[in-house]
């Protein structure tokens, strides 16, 4: 199941894509002609975008691509549910559905290993992309995807729910109006939400890395990676373990030795991923940002400001702030949707690309998951520094 795989990939040394302006116009983008979009793969994740997609005004879901029965079945419910006429079904190859002419773009939800493939063939088939976390796997995959989406003009985009946190977006906002000063330093691990309690073997949760908020954070349209390393380093952490006196699971910090991917910036900035999942506990290493003039953790959620405190390093709640700076996304496009919901708001991303048209976005999605082949090239190489490769970004 995609579910799995996708987690035996990531837990290792995934990084999500994108790179994201923050709140661009087209995430309240008018209406415009419906586009014509298909599935392929609809486990559990692909249900969760096939869910929002059916409630999106500028999409008309035609058909999907799936041989699992039950995944079959929960997707038809879900077109029920919407109120929707069953779409038609492709059980044995997606390069039929990929042969027809009313298809305008698909959304890639099978198993991380065919993303590469899948996506190839969509994009020479006039199809625009949406896909999961991977690109591909070797360097020479991401140049192929990159030199196909620039031959035939179709986009590749990179959902990335987790990157629509609200601490993240009112954080990006207190970095772009100059809070914590100049960034410095930027560490992003797994959200503690997504820690299993419970291991009674090794671990399946993986780290979520929400990369489009570090790319939004850095300004990666100006400011690009320069060099990768793989590294150990004593951190501290959070694990969430079960606590028998109040009933239910909670968060202990601890520290320990953490595998982490190491980047630097063109402008000098260094940017930490988690890799450990940890075996037996998953752990998470949580978001940090530091700056010239402050800093802010989201495990704790507190934030230290230099000149509120020029003499005492105190750390503030980070509530008020966050407050202070929220700005919530508006999806006039959908029929229903919930608050702050990460889905809903990656589509809307995708959608508005397809919209705009103004600039390709597979150099931001390339940008982010060439990181893991990097990082698998550092380990190879005893943690040894990698440059990191580029990727052209030209207006269309």
């Amino acid at each position: 199941m995609h579910i799995q795989s996708r987690r035996h990939f990531l837990k290792n040394a995934a990084i999500l894509s994108p790179v994201l302006t923050f709140f661009p116009s087209y995430l309240t983008a008018g209406k415009g002609s419906k586009f014509r979009i298909a599935f392929i793969g609809t486990g559990m994740w692909g249900q969760q975008y096939l869910k929002q997609a059916l409630q999106h005004k500028d999409l008309d879901v035609r058909a999907i691509s799936e041989t699992d029965p039950a995944a079959i079945n929960r997707s038809l419910e879900l077109f029920r549910e919407a109120g929707h006429s069953h779409p038609d079904i492709y059980r044995d190859n997606y390069q039929t559905l990929l042969a027809r002419q009313d298809i305008d773009a698909v959304v890639i939800a099978a198993p991380w290993h065919q993303h590469y493939s899948i996506a190839k063939a969509a994009m020479l088939a006039g199809k625009h992309v949406a896909c999961g976390a991977v690109m591909g796997t070797t360097l020479e995959e991401h140049q192929d995807i990159v030199r196909i989406s620039e031959q035939t003009r179709c986009q590749y985009f990179t959902l990335d729910e987790h990157s629509y946190r609200s601490d993240l977006l009112a954080v990006t906002n207190m970095a772009q109006e100059g809070v914590f000063g100049d960034l410095q330093s930027i560490h992003a691990g797994a959200s503690p939400h997504v820690l299993a309690a419970e291991q009674d073997k090794e671990a399946l949760s993986y780290p979520v890395y929400p990369a489009a908020a570090v790319a939004r954070l850095l300004n990666l349209k100006e400011n690009t990676y320069v060099s990768l390393q793989v590294v150990q380093q004593k951190q501290q952490y959070v694990i969430n373990k079960p606590c028998p006196k109040k009933g239910h699971a909670r968060l202990f910090f601890t520290s320990g030795d953490v595998s982490a991917i190491c980047l630097s910036t063109q402008q000098g900035q260094k940017v930490w991923l988690q890799m450990d999942a940890g075996k037996t506990q998953p752990v998470s290493t949580g978001f940090r940002v530091a700056g010239s003039n402050g800093s802010w953790v989201d495990l704790f959620n507190r934030i230290y400001l230099e000149e509120n405190n020029p003499v005492n390093q105190i750390w503030e709640p980070g509530k008020p702030y966050i407050n202070q700076y929220a700005q919530q996304a508006k999806l006039p496009r959908y029929k229903q949707v919930q608050e702050g919901n990460g889905y809903a708001m990656a589509l809307q991303e995708f959608v508005g690309v397809l919209q705009e048209r103004n600039e390709l976005s597979v150099y931001a999605a390339a940008t982010n998951s060439i990181i893991t082949p990097m990082a698998a090239l550092s380990a190879q190489r005893n943690g040894a520094t990698v440059q990191f490769p580029t990727f052209r970004n030209p207006i269309i």
